[in-house]
């Protein structure tokens, strides 16, 4: 489904990447770990049409990603991509539901039809309750979750997350790890996840073991 092909990415004078090649199937959850510097969320950024590589092509279902202009990326990825970062990225100003709700009013949708669907999955999150609720008033927990059902809302073929659980306690990380396997067998999602959570990893299809700008190790699970 995503194909990387010998992926270049250098950051002034100092390579990042270096030659990476990578395939995501379908309904897969891909762990990528290795320690900081490793290159890990920069192949993240060029996965997730983030960033450009230096070298190399992305292909999604076969097609070119990195033959698209900036304006047709932006498309792409709001309809086909969903993304979970550690920091959680919320606006402030809104609540839960609104939130939620970006990403697919930003895709020119039905505002009433948008909202259902929001209710459904903040639902589906065990988050009714929270709706009207902005993020200042989320524990860390809620907050992923809000993130997650974020992603959600344009029914992505693929979701990338960056050290989702970084900033999570115990029993948070351990919730938000099952809800991935959930997303997974539930709707049938694949995940491409940055992590330095080994429990995580172990809970992957296949982890992807990345060392100076190269991947040294990949191990599949199940």
């Amino acid at each position: 489904m995503l194909v990387a092909s010998n992926i270049f990415k250098s950051h002034a004078d100092t390579a990042v990447l270096k030659g990476i090649d990578l395939t995501i199937g379908k309904q897969q959850i891909v762990s990528i770990i290795g320690k900081s510097g490793a290159g890990k969320s920069t192949l993240l950024h060029i996965l997730g049409t983030l960033d450009k590589p230096d070298q190399g092509d992305v292909f999604f279902n076969n097609q070119n990603l990195t033959l698209l202009s900036e304006r047709e990326l932006s498309e792409f990825r709001n309809k086909n991509m969903g993304f979970i970062f550690q920091f959680h990225h919320l606006l402030p100003e809104f609540n839960a539901l609104e939130n939620v709700l970006l990403p697919y009013l930003i895709g020119q949708n039905d505002i009433k039809a948008g909202e259902k669907k929001a209710r459904e999955i903040l639902g589906y999150l065990d988050l009714s309750h929270r709706l009207t609720n902005k993020p200042s008033q989320l524990s860390g927990g809620e907050q992923q979750r809000v993130a997650v059902a974020r992603a959600l809302i344009n029914d992505p073929i693929i979701i990338f997350a960056d050290e989702p659980s970084g900033n999570l306690d115990t029993e948070s990380s351990t919730a938000l790890h099952e809800l991935f396997l959930k997303l997974r067998d539930d709707f049938g999602q694949s995940l491409v996840i940055v992590t330095h959570n080994q429990e995580l990893a172990k809970m992957s299809n296949e982890i992807i073991k990345m060392s100076d700008g190269t991947i040294v190790e990949r191990t599949l699970q199940y």
